[in-house]
This record gives C-alpha cells, structure tokens and sequence, in this order.
C-alpha cells in the first residue's frame, strides 16, 4: 500500500510490541494502539446486541471484517470494523460509493452498504459498516501456487469487474482502489444456517493468543487472541457462487475532484501516471482493471514481485515492461519510502532495474492445469516425499465440489515431482506444464497491450473493454 494513505502508529510505537501469531493473521497486528484497529472477540456484540461476532472474514489496509449474526433480521452480515483514524475520512468517501451503488447494485455487481453505526472504544471511534456477506476475494482463488482459476470463470470473473467499473464510472465516480482482494466471489444464500452449521462448513474458529515481546499482559487495546480467517475451500460443500461483485468504496471519488495524496491502492495496481503524483482519474481504474485481468487468469500480478513495495518499484518493473516512461516524468524524484517527490532535498532521481520483460512473453507462458493434475516429460527425476503432514495437506487437490472452479497447482506432479513454487529447481517443472492456448493468449495480449499504455487518454474505458472479444470465449458473458 501506498506510505501516504496507510496508517501508522506514532513513530514511538514503531518498535514490535507483539510476537507474531501462530495462525494465519490478515491484520498487522501492531496496529492495535490507539488510533488503530478495535479490539474485537468471538461472541462480542454491537449496535445495542443486534451484531453477534462469529467468524472471522479477513481484514483490509484499514479494517477488520467479521461473519455476524444479525439478531434482529435472522440473516448472515459482514461486519466491517473501521481503524479509528481513518473513520472519519473513509466513511465520507465510502458514503458517496457506496450510496451509488445503491441504486443500480443488482445489474452492475457493486455492493450495496446495508448500513453502518459507531462504536467507541480503548483506541477511539469507528465506523462500522454492515454489509452483505460474500465469499472468497478473487485474490484468495488467482494466487500463484495455492490456488487458481479455471479459465472460463476466470474470465467470467473479469468481465464482471469491468461491468462493475463501467457501472460507477458512468456515475461520476472513481473506485480508486481497483484490486482483486476488492473483487468477491457471491455465495448461496446461507441465512437459513445456524452457527452450528457454519462450524460444521467451515470448522470452528482457530485462535491463538496475542502476547507482547515483554512477555506483559495485552491492555483494553489489543484483542485477546487472534482468529484466523475462515477458508471457503476447506469445506465438502461448495457455496460459492460463480458471480463477483466489487466491494470497498473506501478510496471512492468523484471524477471532477481527484484526491490531492496518491491512492492507497497496493504498489502493484498502481497506473504509472499515479505512481508519479498526478492525479487518479478513470483510466487508473482501467489500469487497475488491467492488472486484475492478467492476475485472475494467471495467477500472478504483471507487475507484481516481492521488490514492488512502493511507487517507484512499480515505475522500475513497468519500465522493464513497456519501455522507458514519457519525458515530462523523467524529472519526478523519489524520497527513501519510494513516494514521488519535487523537492532535491528530499528525493534522488529514479534508479533503474536492469533487464527486460515482454508483455507478450508474461501472457504466452502462463500454464494451465494438466489433465488427471500429471505430467510425464519422461526426465527421471528423484520421486517427491514429503517431510511432514503440512506438506501432504498442500500436495491434495480441493475438495471435489469446487473442482469445476478451481484448481490447486501444488497438487500437479510432473513425473515424481510436485510444483512447489519458485526458484532454479522449480523452473523445469513449470515449463513442461501445459500453456495457453494460442488463441486466447492472442486475445488476452491484444486487450492487454491496449490498456498496458503510459498515456492515460489513450486507454480504452472501462465500457469500451466490455466488447472486447476474451471475454466472449464462452459465449455471451453475464
């Protein structure tokens, strides 16, 4: 995320206060001091007891998300805890998203708030927003070795999002934070299940204390324990649905006031224009969507790494990509968090990295799922063992239900080897794995090239890309 938009704790609080979890957390946990995250705990209730906490949904840069039963209308709501200090601006702004998607929420698949309240807490005042629940993020199912997309629904999915941003374009307005985790997959509808049968779907919550390095007891600004996200493919019965809608209005403006401090948005769906300190408009939403796109059928982001941490990550692996950025860019510094600056006091010009990369090449060499998840190249390679019961749980394919969805690389052998990730000894495996074919690639590229351009009036609109033909493969999409 961008260092101007996240918050940070004071810069006294910078130093860890607490050991990291032994679960799988989505929030940074040192964000629990005031001004951050509430402290929230299973069972805990809100608005008066309407609100019973139950699961854990996940977190976002500045929120927590919780499965809730609302008491008063017997039906299933996220319930979305806002940081303290960003409350106030992220509720106007979402308001005015949010309010938009209101009105046309059930053909563009924008979702619609069902309301919100505050609460006051050790850490200060949040905003709370209710809204429907939804399922896995489509970054949760495009995400390299873990989990990936079968093709018809990756497209499906795509053409979905850009029919979601077409939509609140045409209503005066900027999503502003464009990412596949903001891009949710429906579920069936689970109102008539009790908290019994959501334990029975998804297991009970796992937890594990929250302890300090000092070994002290955690205060009224930290939860006891954190709970781990509930995992929507780990159940035998498959209730997601194959529709996305857009979500999080947070960043939300309107296209004839663009906000004065660069997007929030995560490095890597940054538009390069952004990325410089001009301002965001549609056409970095388009960008975004572009990123989206190539991640949902891919399984990776086109410009993303582990070295994209910043804006100028971003400009340094676009480079690599497209070419050397316009003239009048050339001039922007950068100061040592990676943000643009004009000042030379504060900031060095842009620094290089070295090589290339093809767009064509990135869309050409993605690889597909292998029939019966093997293949034999004939190479002898020695047979794969695993060195421990997690390791077996990554070698399994998903339950049977979700197999027409998705698919888990890890579970692919190539000969006696399972793919495992990257490094110099993976790098055989993937590329005896199955491509794309040659003619969707050419339509992926061809849609691609267009929207991948530095001049932002020359990309198409979110409502032109509607009629491209990718995403006509399967038939007319929905």
């Amino acid at each position: 995320m961008s260092l101007l938009c996240n918050y940070e704790p004071e810069e006294e609080d910078n130093e860890e206060r607490f050991l990291l979890p032994n679960v799988e957390t989505t929030e940074e946990v040192e964000w629990y001091t005031p001004g951050g995250f509430h402290p929230v705990h299973l069972g805990d209730t809100y608005d008066d007891g309407r609100y019973r906490i139950v699961h854990r949904l996940g977190a976002g840069g500045f929120a927590t998300v919780w499965l809730a039963r609302d008491e008063k209308e017997k039906k299933w709501v996220a319930l979305k805890v806002i940081l303290a200090e960003k409350s106030v601006s992220l509720g106007e702004n979402s308001h005015i998203g949010y309010q938009a998607a209101s009105s046309f929420s059930g053909e563009s698949k924008l979702v619609a708030e069902l309301r919100r309240f505050t609460i006051d807490g050790p850490n200060g005042h949040h905003l709370c927003l209710v809204l429907p629940v939804l399922g896995p993020s489509s970054s949760q199912l495009s995400s390299n070795f873990t989990c990936r997309l079968k093709p018809w629904l990756a497209r499906r999915a795509s053409y979905q999002a850009v029919k979601a941003v077409s939509a609140i374009h045409a209503h005066g307005l900027c999503h502003g934070d464009v990412t596949t985790a903001n891009i949710l997959f429906n579920l069936l509808d689970i109102d008539h299940l009790g908290e019994a049968d959501i334990y029975r779907l998804f297991g009970s919550p796992v937890t594990d204390e929250l302890q300090i390095e000092s070994g002290e007891a955690t205060g009224p600004e930290a939860p006891r324990y954190i709970v781990k996200a509930l995992d929507f493919l780990s159940s035998t019965s498959n209730i997601i649905g194959s529709d996305v809608a857009l979500i999080d209005f947070d960043q939300c403006f309107s296209m004839s006031s663009p906000p004065e401090k660069m997007l929030g948005t995560p490095a890597e769906f940054l538009a390069p224009e952004v990325a410089v300190g001009l301002p965001a408009s549609p056409a970095s939403d388009v960008w975004a969507l572009g990123c989206c796109i190539f991640r949902l059928r891919s399984g990776e982001g086109p410009f993303s790494n582990y070295e994209v941490t910043s804006p100028v990550d971003l400009l340094r692996i676009v480079i690599q990509t497209l070419g050397d950025i316009p003239l009048e860019w050339q001039d922007t510094l950068w100061d040592y968090y990676g943000q643009p600056t004009k000042d030379p006091s504060k900031g060095k010009p842009l620094s290089k990295w070295e090589g290339e990369r093809s767009l064509k090449d990135l869309v050409y060499r993605i690889w597909e799922q292998p029939e019966g998840n093997v293949v034999e190249t004939g190479t002898g390679r020695p047979e794969y063992k695993a060195w421990d019961a997690r390791d077996e749980e990554e070698n399994k394919p998903f339950p049977p239900c979700f197999s027409d969805m998705v698919w888990k690389p890890t579970a692919v052998k190539v000969d006696n080897t399972y793919i495992f990730g990257y490094n110099d000894e993976s790098l055989a495996l993937l590329e005896a794995m199955p491509k794309i074919a040659e003619r969707e690639a050419a339509l992926l590229y061809d849609l691609l090239s267009k929207i991948f351009v530095y001049d932002p009036q020359k990309r198409p609109t979110a409502s032109e890309l509607l009629n491209h033909p990718w995403f006509q493969m399967d038939g007319q999409p929905d």
